[in-house]
């Protein structure tokens, strides 16, 4: 295949050059704070006909991994046991496909309700900064698992 020289005057001709098409990078931030540290990986089961991507707060239901949910009442909520270390997907009767989850860490829930400033990805169910960030009471690993703002309302 021969080369095709681009200049800018000809760009319109010959496509833009492939060095003004680079990755778009967004200031995000994956941890809001140090404490608690970043814990090491851990390997569970991933749920059923799964695709799930990289950071999705994840919870478990039925012994695997699924994205975590918050529902009306804290008896039906999938409640978020970690963040989703690398995208993962799986089918039907799932047996052998594992998740790596990151179970501890002080994770940036975005600066509003949108996530703003977060790579993290939500379940839908997740409409708000205060559904995110408050799991007070609630997360059995409290001390070690923690979601909060980096820039917003409850930043520390």
């Amino acid at each position: 295949m021969p080369n095709v020289n681009t200049s800018y005057q000809s760009a319109d001709t010959y496509g833009t050059p492939a060095f003004e098409e680079l990755d778009t990078l967004v200031d995000s931030n994956l941890l809001a704070g140090s404490e608690p540290k970043l814990s090491p990986t851990s390997r569970i089961l991933l749920g059923d006909s799964l695709d799930l991507a990289q950071f999705t707060v994840v919870g478990i239901a039925a012994g695997k991994l699924v994205k975590a949910t918050y529902n009306a009442t804290l008896g039906s909520a999938v409640v978020p046991v970690g963040v989703l270390a690398h995208a993962a997907s799986s089918g039907a009767a799932n047996t052998s496909v594992y998740g790596e989850l990151l179970p501890g860490g002080c994770f940036n829930a975005g600066s509003d309700d949108a996530g703003t400033d977060s790579p993290l990805v939500w379940d839908a169910s997740f409409d708000t900064l205060a559904k995110k960030t408050t799991w007070e009471g609630v997360l059995q690993n409290l001390a070690t698992l923690v979601f909060r703002s980096r820039l917003g309302g409850n930043a520390s």
